[in-house]
């Protein structure tokens, strides 16, 4: 159940960024906006699914990882709200123009999460490699990968897709050979 729960959301947002417009403008204004109010509630869910799997990493990996899960959530949260909710509102009231410095300081906010992101998917990835060494390879490569191509495609088509794919594929994966631990 647990690989379940931390490959759907990256499945999720998968499926989603097949709808992702790639320019905001007013005919794709309203989806755009409506599409970044369900996403607030996917994307911590990634960060979730990062904090399941750092359960049993070290302390001294564990803490500074689920430091940079949480600050991914925020960090991404700022851009989903700011560019998303935010840019598709404006253009939805014709003030996309107006947009400009919304998206930049999301899209500021968004690279420090992503990378955020980047950082625990390492830990988690090295914890994993460390501990079931040839087991882990799979998982290791594809949430790298899939982390690695994040940093810059959002959920866009297709490389966000491919991306957010990887990194369902690498979190079921990581999970699968990495039991929870028995108490």
């Amino acid at each position: 159940m647990r690989t379940l729960l931390v490959a759907l959301p990256g499945l999720v947002l998968a499926g989603i960024g097949l709808t992702h417009p790639h320019h905001l403008d007013a005919s794709t204004a309203q989806w755009w906006r409506d599409m970044h109010i369900i996403l607030a509630a996917v994307f911590p869910l990634l960060g979730a699914a990062q904090w399941v799997l750092l359960e049993d990493s070290p302390k001294l990996v564990r803490y500074p990882a689920r430091l940079a899960t949480f600050s991914y959530v925020v960090f991404y949260g700022a851009l989903d709200a700011l560019a998303g909710i935010g840019g598709g509102a404006m253009a939805l009231n014709n003030a996309k123009d107006a947009a400009a410095p919304v998206f930049g300081i999301g899209n500021q906010l968004g690279t420090v999460g992503a990378w955020s992101f980047f950082a625990a998917s390492i830990a988690i990835s090295a914890c994993a490699l460390l501990k079931h060494k040839l087991k882990a390879i799979p998982g290791a490569a594809f949430l790298l990968t899939g982390s690695f191509l994040f940093l810059d495609s959002h959920i866009y088509w297709p490389k966000g897709v491919i991306a957010c794919t990887c990194i369902a594929i690498g979190m079921a994966a990581t999970s699968f050979v990495s039991p929870r631990p028995v108490r």
